[in-house]
């Protein structure tokens, strides 16, 4: 029964001319690797690290 749904799923898709399943996919890790590039920039995670690293606060 789920092949029968596979099959008839990838027929619509190229009877449609929609966008193949692989573009979607590719777009979609694009998409959220960069609102994770955000999150990290502006989370302020990596800025604690290097606090450790320099206690003094000076720029040496």
């Amino acid at each position: 029964m789920t092949d029968q749904l596979v099959i008839l799923a990838e027929s619509g898709a190229l009877a449609s001319e929609g966008i193949p399943a692989p573009a979607i996919g590719i777009g979609m890790f694009i998409i959220l690797m960069s609102l994770l590039g955000l999150v990290w920039l502006t989370g302020g995670a990596h800025h604690r690290s290097l606090d450790k690293k320099n206690p003094s606060g000076s720029d040496d």
